[in-house]
C-alpha cells in the first residue's frame, strides 16, 4: 500500500512540474494543490475521512485532536509564510519609493557620465551598478525600469545584444543575493533547525549570503573579458536611453539602495539582532531625508499600495509555497516518502557527493523544477531534515542552483522581457550562461565544504 502511494505522490509532483513548464497550471496553484494531494493521498484508507477534518487520536493514553489536512495543511500552510511576506511588501515599498523619488535613474545617469566611452568601461560600470541597484529593488517592474534605461546605452556602445542583456541578468541575479525581498523566503525554511527562532535563523542567512554573492559577482567578470571590445570606443549614443536628467533626487540619495543592506551586515559583525523589515524602514526614511517631496506621507502610502500591487504574485506564490511544505511535513506523508529521501540524503552526505551531486542538480532549478526554491525546492529543507540531512546544506544548495535560475530560466518574465528588448532568442540566454550557472554553483558548494564547513547532517 505505501509503495502504490509514494508512486502517486511521485506522479502527482512529477505531472505537476510538467504541466508548471509547460505553462499549463500556473505555479501559484500548482504548488497548493501539490501540498494537498500529497497529503490526502497519504492518508487516504489510514486516517477518517482521508484526514481532512480534525480526528481524535490517542496520545500517551489521552485522547487529543489531530489538526487534519485542512488545518495542518491549509491553514497552517497559508500562514508559515507571513514574516516572509511582511519583508517582500516592505522591500517592494521601498523599491517603489526610489523608483518615484528618481534615485534609480539619477544613479543611471551618473554612471553613464563617469563611464567614458569605452565598451569594456560601460560594461564593467553598468554590470556593478545593476548588481548593486537589485540589492533593493525587484520584480518586473524593477526590470523594465532600470533595463529600460541601461540596455540601449550598452547596445549604443557597441556591445552586443545578446551579450547585453547577459550582462544585465549576471548583475540582476548576483544583486538579488544580498536583496531582502529574495532571501526572506529561507528564513522560515531554516528557522526549525533553530528552534523557530528566526532572528538566528536571519543572522545563518545573512552569514552564508556574504560569500555567496562575492562568488556570482566575480564569475561573470569572466563573461565580460571574454565577449566585450576593450579597444573600441562609442561612435554614437542612443537617444532612447530614457536618462530623466531633470531629476531632483541628491547625490547623498544614491546611497539608498545599499542602506538596509549595510544596516544588517553591520547588525551581523555586532551581534545586534535588527529584523530585516526595521533595515528597510531605516532605507525608506534616509530616502526621505534626502529627496524632496510636497507629501512625504502621500508619498510612503503611494509606495506601500504600490509596492504591495507588484509582489501580490509574489505573496499568493509564498502562500502556496507554505502549503506545499506543510503538505509534504505532514505526517503521514512523512512516513511514506521518508524511507526514499533518506536514500538519497545518503548519497548526498559526504562532501565530495554533495558538491558534485547539487552542482549538477543546477539544471534541475530551470523551468521550475525541484531545485527552484519557489516551486518544488522549497519543501526539500523539510524532507531533507527528516531524513537527518542538515537544512543549512540544503539552503546553501538552493541558493548556489538558484542563480541558473535567475538568470538563465526562459520561462522567467524578466528574462523574456530582456529577450525582446534587445532582440534575441530567449533560449539564446540560456545557452550563453549555462555553463555559467554551472561554475557558480561549483564554487559555492566548494566553499561551502571546503571553507564556510557547513554540516551536512544535523
Amino acid at each position: 500500500m505505501d509503495i502504490l502511494k509514494l508512486s502517486l505522490i511521485i506522479l502527482v509532483i512529477v505531472g505537476f512540474i510538467v504541466a508548471m513548464m509547460k505553462k499549463k497550471v500556473p505555479t501559484i496553484i500548482a504548488l497548493p494543490l501539490i501540498g494537498l494531494f500529497v497529503a490526502v493521498i497519504a492518508a487516504f484508507g489510514s486516517e477518517p475521512l482521508a484526514g481532512l477534518l480534525p480526528y481524535e487520536i490517542m496520545v500517551e493514553g489521552e485522547a487529543a485532536m489531530a489538526p487534519g489536512i485542512f488545518g495542518f495543511v491549509l491553514i497552517d500552510g497559508s500562514k508559515m509564510m507571513a514574516g516572509a511576506i511582511v519583508t517582500v511588501i516592505f522591500a517592494s515599498a521601498f523599491s517603489r519609493i526610489m523608483m518615484k523619488q528618481k534615485i534609480i535613474e539619477r544613479i543611471i545617469k551618473t554612471a553613464a557620465e563617469y563611464a567614458g566611452d569605452k565598451p569594456f568601461v560601460i560594461a564593467i560600470v553598468f554590470y556593478v551598478i545593476v548588481s548593486v541597484m537589485f540589492m533593493a529593488i525587484g520584480g518586473l517592474g524593477g526590470v523594465i525600469l532600470v533595463g529600460s534605461i541601461i540596455l540601449p546605452i550598452m547596445l549604443s556602445a557597441g556591445i552586443k545584444p545578446l551579450v547585453s542583456a547577459v550582462i544585465f541578468l549576471f548583475g540582476f541575479s548576483s544583486g538579488l543575493i544580498m536583496n531582502p525581498m529574495n532571501y526572506s523566503i529561507y528564513i522560515p525554511l531554516l528557522a526549525p533547525q533553530f528552534g523557530g527562532d528566526l532572528a538566528q535563523a536571519q543572522a545563518a542567512i545573512i552569514k552564508s549570503g556574504w560569500p555567496i554573492f562575492v562568488i556570482t559577482f566575480l564569475v561573470p567578470f569572466i563573461y565580460i573579458f571574454k565577449n566585450v571590445d576593450r579597444k573600441v570606443s562609442v561612435s554614437h549614443w542612443a537617444q532612447q536611453s530614457n536618462i530623466d536628467h531633470g531629476s531632483e533626487a541628491s547625490k547623498i540619495s544614491m546611497l539608498a539602495p545599499i542602506i538596509p543592506v549595510v544596516i544588517i551586515l553591520v547588525a551581523q559583525f555586532t551581534k545586534l539582532a535588527i529584523p530585516t523589515e526595521v533595515a528597510i524602514i531605516i532605507g525608506i526614511l534616509f530616502v526621505l531625508l534626502t529627496t524632496k517631496s510636497n507629501n512625504k506621507m502621500q508619498l510612503v502610502s503611494q509606495g506601500l499600495l504600490e509596492g504591495t500591487q507588484d509582489v501580490a504574485g509574489v505573496i499568493l506564490l509564498m502562500m502556496g509555497l507554505g502549503i506545499l511544505i506543510k503538505g509534504v511535513q505532514y505526517p503521514a506523508v512523512q512516513t511514506i516518502v521518508g524511507p526514499s529521501i533518506e536514500m538519497v540524503a545518503g548519497y548526498l552526505k559526504n562532501p565530495v557527493t554533495y558538491v558534485i551531486g547539487f552542482t549538477i542538480g543546477s539544471v534541475l532549478a530551470l523551468y521550475r523544477g525541484p531545485m527552484n526554491s519557489y516551486g518544488i525546492g522549497g519543501a526539500l529543507p523539510s524532507l531533507f531534515g527528516a531524513a537527518g540531512f542538515s537544512p543549512v546544506a540544503i539552503i546553501w544548495a538552493l541558493r548556489a542552483d538558484g542563480n541558473m535560475q535567475a538568470f538563465g530560466d526562459p520561462t522567467n518574465s524578466h528574462n523574456i522581457w530582456i529577450a525582446d528588448f534587445v532582440n534575441v532568442d530567449v533560449n539564446d540566454i540560456l545557452k550563453e550562461v549555462f555553463i555559467y550557472g554551472i561554475l557558480q554553483a561549483f564554487l559555492i558548494l566548494t566553499y561551502a565544504v571546503l571553507i564556510a564547513k557547513i554540516p551536512l547532517i544535523v
